[in-house]
């Protein structure tokens, strides 16, 4: 880590090319130490000109150790795995005076013909990154990342359950399975699966009728980590509700328990075996049009806006860090404001 406590202060070490370079401690405050380091390591790098015939690893290697470390867990590893099994391969070896327009491009269609789009997409994305984060750095020419160019994909529609009595059947099949309570979360309050998984009794607030959502169980590196975006948020639930029950009884069963949501032997439930595995079955005995788990958060949101809800509060319930992205539901509020009439003209029609 290159910005780290020291003690009782900060301190900030600068890396290049695997080396340490620089050193610097004493500061107050993280704030104060990284932007120290920002600046010395950007100082640094211009050094490295591309008629030294430097490799494409050089940045590589620096995106790696200077931008990674910034970006989530979920995102680096991904990241790395593209690096490793597709950019460092195709492009690692090559000089950065060398790389020319022609050969980019080549280089983008090598990964879209042996990739999905979405996955190719990607890999092009983080690729054109590590060239902007190299120009930057003054290593490479910005007029390259021009011709890194993604594909446009044309999305299929969510899917949700658009009849209530489909949402009726698979509820009166679940109503006695393990995880009853965790479906109904997903339909009620469209909560993510990792919300789900992640909440604790001390989260759920009976006397006040909220749940604050504070934290989410990431299944692959078996640890609770703050919600999707850092957005922390509360979802307000009927005190005369079925939900109100249901998460009383959760709350007082196992008293010395603060987990939720356990498997039979005691242990947090496996996030996918929830998904993939009990809900699906439950789907497949109620007949009901399969769904993803996570599109039982789509059914919530889209009946929500049916019954007249505001898109702004959905916003906040869902928690979208930009409300663009919960706009896909307003098309189907009923509750649309009519405009008014503000000019009138007189004229006859023949």
């Amino acid at each position: 880590m290159s910005v780290y406590k020291d003690g009782a202060f900060w301190r900030a070490d600068v890396y290049f090319r695997g080396k340490r370079v620089k050193v610097k401690k004493g500061f107050f405050s993280k704030r104060e130490a990284k932007a120290w380091h920002d600046d010395a390591f950007l100082k640094y790098v211009p050094d490295v000109k591309p008629q030294e015939k430097v490799l494409f690893s050089a940045i590589i290697n620096l995106f790696e150790e200077f931008h990674l470390p910034k970006i989530a867990a979920s995102t680096r590893r991904r990241y790395m795995q593209d690096i490793e099994i597709r950019i460092r391969p195709l492009m690692g070896h090559i000089a950065i005076a060398d790389i020319a327009p022609i050969f980019l491009e080549k280089i983008v269609q090598k990964i879209f013909a042996s990739l999905t789009v979405k996955t190719a997409n990607n890999c092009v994305g983080l690729l054109k990154t590590i060239f902007n984060q190299g120009a930057r750095w003054g290593m490479i020419n910005s007029e390259l990342m021009k011709h890194i160019q993604m594909r446009k994909i044309h999305r299929k529609p969510y899917t949700w359950w658009q009849n209530k009595e489909d949402i009726m059947k698979f509820l009166e099949v679940a109503k006695d399975d393990r995880y009853y309570l965790a479906y109904r979360l997903g339909l009620e309050c469209g909560m993510r699966i990792g919300e789900i998984v992640g909440l604790t009794k001390s989260a759920v607030d009976l006397k006040n009728c909220f749940i604050h959502i504070h934290q989410q169980w990431q299944e692959k590196e078996k640890k609770y980590a703050p919600p999707k975006h850092g957005k922390m948020r509360y979802i307000r639930f009927q005190r005369d509700s079925e939900l109100y029950t249901l998460l009383e009884h959760a709350v007082m069963l196992n008293p010395k328990e603060e987990r939720m949501f356990l498997t039979p032997e005691g242990k947090i439930v496996n996030a996918n075996h929830l998904s993939c595995t009990f809900f699906q079955r439950l789907i497949e005995k109620s007949g009901v049009p399969r769904i993803r788990f996570h599109d039982l958060r789509h059914t919530f949101a889209s009946w929500y806006m049916m019954m007249g809800g505001s898109i702004w509060d959905l916003k906040g319930i869902l928690g979208h860090s930009d409300i663009a992205t919960t706009q896909k539901y307003a098309h189907l509020s009923k509750h649309g404001v009519e405009v008014p009439e503000l000019f009138t003209v007189d004229r006859k029609i023949e």
